[in-house]
C-alpha cells in the first residue's frame, strides 16, 4: 500500500460509524467479478429481498440476524456485503466461521479474494499480501482498524481465544456436532461476542433434519419472516410454498426410470384461487411479513427464503426436482433442504414386522416376473455367515429371494465353498430363464478383515467386494476406497454410509402400494422370511438425542431388537445395487423379449463405483 492510501486508511478507523446501510454501501462499492453468473456492478433490485435481510446488519438495536435459506438465493453475497460494510464503513475484530477448515480455504480462495480485488475501496484497506507481512494471508486478512480471521467449526483453537466484534457463521447445519471436545461450535464462536456491546452476529445455512436443525432453532428463536407475494387477484400477501405450486407434467421411459418433464407451473392463491405464472409472481409487490413480530425487540431477526423467489430459480425445474426425488427418502430429504429450505423429517410409519410378515406372497417361481437383476448382502459373524439375496426391478422395487446362515468362521476354506454355491447359483424364473448374482457386498469387519479381503481378492471374476461402514450420516451412499493400502494390494474395497442406507429401507418398508419401492417377501418357508427377520429388519430407529451442556441436539441410532442382521444384509445388498449401474433395460429384453441374447460373462472387478455390470443372466 502507498503511504497515503495507510494515512487515509488509519484515519477512517477513528471516524463513527458511518449511517450508510450495507444495500447502499454494495450499490456503491461492489462488483461482482467474471466468476459471478452475473459480473458486473451490484445491484439490489436484481433480488429484491436481499436488501432488508442486509439492512438489518445496520439497524439499530438487532445484534443477530439468522438466515435459513434454499441454496442459490445468494445468502453468501449478502454476507460478503455486510464484511466488505464493515471493513470500510467500521471495522472491528471479525470472525467467519464455516464447517471446516478446508470449506474455508476454499471459500478465501474463490470468493473473498476476488471479492476483495474487484473492491477498490476494500482494496485499499486491505493489506496486500507479502511473504513477510502476516496481516494478509489466507485465513486472516488484516485492515486498518480491525481484522478478519477464517476458520473452520471443525477447529477448536480456532473457535477460542481473542474477543470478537462481528461474527458470521455459514452453513451451521454442516458443521460438526462438536469442535474437538468443546462442545457446540456456534455457542463457542459466540461468547467471544460476549464483551462487546455493539456486537453483532449473522448466521446462515440451509437447513437439515428436523428437530436436530441449529438454523432452525435459532429461526424459531428470531422474528421468523417470510417473503411474501402480492396476489394480483385478492390483494392479500402470501409466501409462495410448494404446496400452494400447480404443475403439469409428463414422464417418458428413460432407462430404468421415468423421465419427468414440467411443461407449466402457476402459482394458486390460497386465498381466492386466482393463477398467477412464474414471472407475475416475481414483479409483483412483496415485502417480508414476521410471524414472532416481538423477537425484533430481543434485536433478533431471522429470515426464510425458498427457491421459488430466487432471480435464479425455475418453477418447473423445481418441480421437476420434486418428481425425481419424490419416492427416495435420501433424494427427497435434499430437496427439502436446498430447494423449499426446510428441515426434512424422516416418515416415521415403517412397515411393523408383523404387517409386513403377513404380506408376504406367493412367488410363482424362485424368481418371480419384475426381477431384472440379483445382488446379495453378507454379513459377517464370529461363527457365521448370514446372508440375503435380493432381487431388484425399476423404479428400485425389491422381491426378498433368499435369506440364510453359513455356519463356520470367515477364516476357515469351507464357509468361503459354501458361499461360491450362492455366487455360482442361477437362480431360475417362470420362463425357465436364470439369473446369476450381479454383485455381492461382504461385511469386512470384526475379527476376520484380513481372511475376508483375501477372500474377495481371490474371486474378483465372481463379483464380491469387501465393504467397511461410514457411520458418519453425511456423504455419498457407496464410495470406492482409495487409500494406498487398498490401491497396492490391488483390493477393491467400498465404503457404505450405513445411515443413509438404513433410512431409505425405512422408509420404503411403509410403501404399501407395489410399484417403486415396494418391498415384496415370499411366503415359501425355505426362503427363510420368518417372523424373526422381519423384527430384525425394523430392529433399529433414528432418534432425537437433546442437547446437553455444550453438545448440540443430534439424530442417533438406537437399536430396538437384539438382532439386526436382516437390516445389515438388506443395507449391503441395496448398496451393490445402487453402487453398480446395471442395465436393467437390457436385462428385460434377454429375459422376457423374444428375441435371445447370451451375455458374455463379465470379467474381474471394476474400477470405479459406476461401472456398468450385466444382471448376471443365464439363458
Amino acid at each position: 500500500m502507498k503511504l497515503g492510501d495507510i494515512a487515509r486508511a488509519t484515519l477512517d478507523c477513528f471516524r463513527p460509524p458511518s449511517a450508510e446501510s450495507v444495500s447502499e454501501w454494495a450499490e456503491k462499492n461492489r462488483v461482482l467479478t467474471s466468476k459471478s453468473a452475473e459480473p458486473g456492478p451490484w445491484k439490489n433490485d436484481r433480488a429484491p429481498y436481499q436488501r432488508e435481510i442486509m439492512d438489518a446488519y445496520t439497524e439499530p438495536g438487532i445484534w443477530k440476524i439468522v438466515v435459513m435459506s434454499s441454496a442459490q438465493v445468494g445468502k453468501t453475497d449478502m454476507v460478503l456485503n455486510m464484511i466488505g460494510r464493515s471493513v470500510d464503513l467500521d471495522p472491528g475484530p471479525m470472525l467467519f466461521v464455516g464447517p471446516s477448515d478446508e470449506y474455508m480455504e476454499k471459500f478465501s480462495k474463490e470468493r473473498l479474494a476476488d471479492n476483495i480485488a474487484a473492491s477498490p475501496v476494500l482494496r485499499r484497506k486491505v493489506h496486500e499480501a507479502k511473504s513477510r507481512d502476516g496481516g494478509n494471508t489466507l485465513m486472516n486478512k488484516s485492515f486498518p482498524g480491525g481484522f478478519l480471521a477464517l476458520t473452520g467449526a471443525n477447529s477448536p483453537a480456532g473457535l477460542a481465544g481473542r474477543p470478537i466484534q462481528k461474527l458470521f457463521m455459514d452453513e451451521v447445519d454442516r458443521m460438526p456436532k462438536s469442535a474437538g471436545t468443546e462442545g457446540d461450535p456456534v455457542m463457542l464462536a459466540t461468547e467471544r461476542t460476549v464483551t462487546f456491546f455493539n456486537r453483532k452476529i449473522v448466521l446462515t445455512s440451509t437447513p437439515t433434519d428436523k428437530g436436530a436443525s441449529r438454523i432452525e432453532k435459532e429461526f424459531t428463536h428470531g422474528t421468523q419472516e417470510e417473503w411474501c407475494v402480492e396476489c394480483e387477484g385478492c390483494h392479500t400477501y402470501h409466501e409462495i410454498v410448494f404446496e400452494d405450486i400447480r404443475f403439469e407434467k409428463e414422464a417418458a421411459a428413460q432407462g430404468d426410470y421415468s423421465e419427468w418433464t414440467v411443461t407449466d407451473a402457476k402459482w394458486r392463491c390460497p386465498q381466492c384461487g386466482h393463477l398467477m405464472d412464474e414471472l407475475a409472481v416475481k414483479r409483483a409487490p412483496a415485502k417480508w411479513i414476521p410471524r414472532n413480530p416481538r423477537a425484533r425487540e430481543r434485536g433478533v431477526r431471522s429470515f426464510h427464503l425458498n427457491a421459488f423467489m430466487s432471480p435464479w430459480g425455475n418453477w418447473k425445474e423445481i418441480c421437476k426436482l420434486f418428481l425425481d426425488s419424490k419416492d427416495d427418502a435420501n433424494l427427497l430429504k435434499t430437496f427439502y433442504n436446498l430447494q423449499l429450505g426446510k428441515s426434512f423429517e424422516l416418515r416415521t410409519e415403517t412397515g411393523e414386522p408383523e404387517r409386513l410378515f403377513e404380506r408376504r406372497e406367493t412367488y410363482p417361481a424362485e424368481v418371480p416376473r419384475g426381477v431384472l437383476a440379483l445382488t446379495m448382502g453378507v454379513d459377517t459373524q464370529d461363527n457365521r455367515l448370514e446372508y440375503e439375496v435380493v432381487g431388484w426391478g425399476r423404479s428400485e422395487e425389491s422381491w426378498g429371494i433368499r435369506r440364510g446362515v453359513i455356519p463356520g468362521r470367515a477364516d476357515e476354506e469351507k464357509t468361503w465353498q459354501k458361499l461360491d454355491e450362492l455366487l455360482d447359483r442361477v437362480w431360475i424364473l417362470e420362463n425357465g430363464k436364470g439369473l446369476k448374482i450381479a454383485a455381492a457386498f461382504i461385511d469386512s469387519g470384526g475379527h476376520y478383515t484380513e481372511e475376508i479381503y483375501n477372500g474377495c481378492r481371490a474371486r474378483l471374476n465372481k463379483r464380491i467386494f469387501p465393504i467397511k461402514g461410514n457411520n458418519r450420516d453425511d456423504g455419498p451412499l457407496v464410495r470406492l476406497s482409495k487409500t494406498q493400502k487398498t490401491t497396492r494390494r490391488g483390493l477393491n474395497l467400498f465404503i457404505i454410509n450405513v445411515y443413509a442406507g438404513k433410512e431409505a429401507i425405512l422408509y420404503n418398508t411403509g410403501v404399501s402400494e407395489k410399484g417403486a419401492r415396494y418391498m415384496h417377501y415370499p411366503d415359501n418357508p425355505e426362503a427363510g422370511y420368518d417372523q424373526e427377520y422381519f423384527r430384525g429388519l425394523i430392529s433399529e430407529r433414528r432418534v432425537l438425542k437433546p442437547a446437553k451442556g455444550r453438545q448440540a441436539a443430534q439424530y442417533v441410532w438406537e437399536q430396538t431388537y437384539t438382532r439386526n442382521e436382516p437390516l445389515d444384509m438388506r443395507n449391503y445388498a441395496r448398496a451393490a445395487f445402487k453402487c453398480f449401474d446395471i442395465d436393467l433395460r437390457a436385462a428385460e429384453e434377454r429375459l422376457w423379449g423374444e428375441k435371445k441374447v447370451t451375455p458374455g460373462t463379465p470379467k474381474g472387478a471394476p474400477k470405479k463405483p459406476r461401472g456398468r455390470l450385466s444382471a448376471g443372466i443365464k439363458v
